[in-house]
Order: C-alpha cells, then sequence, then structure tokens
C-alpha cells in the first residue's frame, strides 16, 4: 500500500472504498423506525421590504423582536475582520435567522406533529414579524422573490461563507440575496431514504407548477413563473447543483459518488471558510472519508429534495414562499405526496413509461416557465396526482387535506400564484402587484 495514500483509497487511486464509509455514516445518521405519524417542520422565507417595494435592511428589526424574553440572539462570525453581529433568534417554537440576503427572514418551526401545529407556529412568528416591520413602515411579503431590488453585493448579509461563496461562484451567488422558498422538512426511516430522495426530487415540477410564485423580480416581469427555479437552474449548471438531477440515484453509494463530483465551494482551513473550485472527490483523495466535510460539501448542493442527516429527514425545496391566505398550501402538497409516494410512483411510472424520469425534467422546465399552463405529461396527471396526496394526508388521521383547498382551487382555474402576481403586475404595475402580496393580518 502507498503510504501517502490515507486509509481507504486503493492502490490504483479509487475512492470506492471512501464513498461506501461515506454512505454507511451517512444512513446511520437516520432512524431505523419511525414512533408514529411522521414529523413535519417548516422553513418559511419572507421578502420585507420598504414603501417602494425595495428590500430593506431587516437586521433593524432584531431589538424589536427582543422585547419579548421569550427569544435569544444568536451570533455568528462576520467576514473582513468584522465584530460578531446577531444572525438570528432562537424560542422555544420558532427561531428567526439571517438569510443570504439582508432584505429576507427566514423563520424555523420545531418539529411538529401534524400541520396545525405548524401552521399555529408560523402564524405566531409571522405575526410579530409584521408587528415589528409596520414600526418601520415596512411590509414583510407572500412572494418567492425581492419584488424591486435586483441580486447585489449590497444586500449580501456578511457572513464569512457568504463572502467565500461569492468569491468562488461571483455574480451568479448574488441571486439568493433575493430569493425566498417554502421548504418542508419531514421525518423518515433510514430504509427509504434513497426512494424518498429520488421521489421527492421527482416531485419538483409538480410542486413548481402549483406553487411557482415569483414571477417578477428587479422591477421586471420575467420570462418564469418560478424565477427563483429557473434563474437558479443555470447556477453551475454543468454540476446540476439546483432542481433535478439528470436521473435517479442508484445507492446511497451513488449518491455520494455523484454528490463528490461537484467543486466544493468551500472548504474550512484552520477555522476559516475559503472558497475552492476543485471536485470534493480531490478532498476525499487526500484525507479519506472525512465525514464532516461531506457534511459541510452537501450542505451546498441545492438539489429539490435533500437529505439531512443533522435531523433524520427530507428536506423539499422547490417551492416559492405562498400568499398568506393559502400559507400552508405547498406545506400540505408537499406532506400529501410525500404520504402517497408509493402509488404516486406507481401511476407516474405506469403512465409514462421507462423514461419517466426524463419526461419529468422537461416538465420541470415547462412548469417553472409557464406554470399550470404547462402541458402537462399526461391528461389529468396533476389531479390525479393531487388526488393521491390528499388520500395520503387523510390517512395520517389529522385532517390536515383540509389544507389543500388552496391547491384545488388553483387546478380548476389552471392558475397558480405566480399566473395572479403576473396579471397584477400586467395589468397594474409593480406597486400595485407588491400591494397584492403583503402579508395582512
Amino acid at each position: 500500500m502507498n503510504p501517502s495514500l490515507p486509509l481507504d483509497v486503493t492502490r490504483d487511486g479509487s475512492l470506492e472504498p471512501v464513498y461506501a464509509r461515506l454512505a454507511d455514516r451517512f444512513a446511520a445518521s437516520f432512524p431505523l423506525s419511525l414512533p408514529g405519524a411522521r414529523t413535519v417542520g417548516r422553513e418559511a422565507e419572507f421578502p420585507i421590504v420598504g414603501q417602494r417595494g425595495e428590500a430593506v435592511d431587516m437586521r433593524r428589526l432584531w431589538n424589536v423582536l427582543l422585547e419579548a424574553d421569550d427569544m435569544q440572539a444568536e451570533y455568528g462570525l462576520a467576514s473582513a475582520g468584522r465584530p460578531p453581529f446577531i444572525v438570528g433568534l432562537k424560542g422555544y417554537d420558532y427561531s428567526y435567522a439571517l438569510e443570504v440576503g439582508l432584505g429576507t427572514i427566514e423563520i424555523n418551526t420545531r418539529p411538529c406533529r401534524h400541520l396545525f401545529e405548524v401552521e399555529a407556529i408560523i402564524q405566531a412568528a409571522v405575526s410579530r414579524l409584521v408587528h415589528a416591520a409596520a414600526r418601520f413602515g415596512w411590509r414583510v411579503l407572500g412572494y418567492g422573490v425581492q419584488p424591486a431590488s435586483p441580486p447585489s453585493l449590497g444586500l449580501m448579509a456578511p457572513k464569512q461563507r457568504y463572502l467565500s461563496l461569492y468569491r468562488a461562484m461571483g455574480d451568479p451567488w448574488l441571486w439568493y440575496t433575493v430569493t425566498a422558498s417554502d421548504q418542508l422538512q419531514f421525518a423518515i426511516r433510514r430504509d427509504e431514504m434513497l426512494h424518498m430522495l429520488n421521489y421527492g426530487n421527482l416531485m419538483a415540477p409538480v410542486i413548481i407548477a402549483l406553487c411557482a410564485n415569483s414571477p417578477v423580480y428587479a422591477a421586471q416581469l420575467s420570462s418564469f413563473c418560478s424565477a427563483r427555479e429557473g434563474v437558479m437552474a443555470a447556477i453551475r449548471a454543468n454540476e446540476h447543483r439546483h432542481g433535478m438531477p439528470p436521473a435517479p440515484f442508484t445507492s446511497l453509494h451513488d449518491f455520494v459518488r455523484t454528490l463528490a463530483q461537484a467543486s466544493y465551494l468551500i472548504v474550512r482551513e484552520g477555522g476559516e471558510v475559503l472558497p475552492n473550485s476543485r471536485p470534493f472527490s480531490a478532498h476525499l483523495a487526500a484525507n479519506g472519508p472525512d465525514f464532516q466535510a461531506f457534511l459541510f460539501h452537501d450542505h451546498y448542493i441545492w438539489n429539490s429534495a435533500r437529505l439531512r442527516a443533522a435531523y433524520g429527514t427530507l428536506e423539499v425545496r422547490p417551492a416559492c414562499q405562498q400568499p398568506w391566505g393559502e400559507q400552508m398550501a405547498a406545506a400540505a402538497l408537499i406532506l400529501g405526496l410525500a404520504e402517497a409516494s408509493l402509488p404516486i410512483l406507481a401511476y407516474i411510472q405506469n403512465i409514462l413509461g421507462g423514461d419517466y424520469w426524463e419526461r419529468l425534467r422537461i416538465y420541470h422546465q415547462q412548469a417553472t416557465q409557464y406554470g399550470l399552463r404547462a402541458p402537462q405529461p399526461a391528461p389529468d396527471f396533476l389531479t390525479t396526482i393531487v388526488m393521491q396526496a390528499q388520500t395520503g394526508l387523510r390517512a395520517r388521521g389529522f385532517g390536515e387535506e383540509r389544507l389543500l383547498a388552496p391547491i384545488w382551487t388553483r387546478l380548476d382555474r389552471l392558475q397558480n400564484p405566480a399566473q395572479r402576481a403576473r396579471m397584477i403586475f400586467q395589468s397594474d404595475g409593480l406597486a400595485a402587484m407588491t400591494e397584492a402580496v403583503a402579508i395582512r393580518l
């Protein structure tokens, strides 16, 4: 054995044993069984804007949100030698977090038994946020992107890792300073990791068609219903860091191997975060099965569905933030899709055949651009899938299927939130559209 090679790297330089070790370690982070119904948690990002619809610096809200004694400030290291600053507030039910863009705030719930518990927590957190923002004359939006302010370095939060990503990726990284998604995490068992990962990515076009809500950004009408997905698809497109992967993963080993081919944009060296453009496989060749480095690398691969080892969950990402009156629509759809994964997957494979993955990748592009006006892959395709999702939610026994009501309305009208926002923008302009998506309690 070559003494210069790390343990697990074979004499011919093969990294397959390293990938196997990482896959096993990754799988061990997920539970063998679930004690009951899947727990759920929501990560909801909201743009905050001033009177002209422009992005504001939401850090001015921290002191207002801290006036009650149920939140604790969390600090992070700034870039360029700046002193530590508040990056979030932590409470029992929910937390607020600074996002990549200074004009966006993220709300995270604790794990919940059902979606009604999630709904109550989000309502409390958003109510508090809206009242805090109103002190400055600002508005919180139920919308998937900053409507007026373009991506810019001036909007980027001064975190070390964000600056490193900017150095590594350049201007495309700045798109993250304006986006606002509505993500759901739900608990999964170890034996369903691969299935749920592939299936979650496969459902991206279904979620986008029904939940896109970002047609206008930089005060201009884009060519997308989901600009947040459409623009991100072009960032490092050859590495497939966003949206649907080019093919389903064949195993967790294959999942690790595939991720290792992407560049690891940031790496910790002596505690400092530095940019790097080499494939992650180069790090593994030099260091062996570095699990913590793999988790750090995996965190910056933004596919539509991601396995989260820290929580034993699947995170589903492609929904834009929803209009406030329909604020649980994406969460209900995603959880329903998960609970009905087996019958829905069987239906898709039966109706679309062996090239079902590629056909849904094409639909992904079309839904991102045209929303519910995109040609569906089969007659009544979305209706059939939503019916199955409704059945999946009903089987949980909490009555959560009622939260799908906005989804059914969108299907009936063939109009998702982005299509409604686009109509308002075209008829009445940016100010009217921004007013229409502002949250009112």
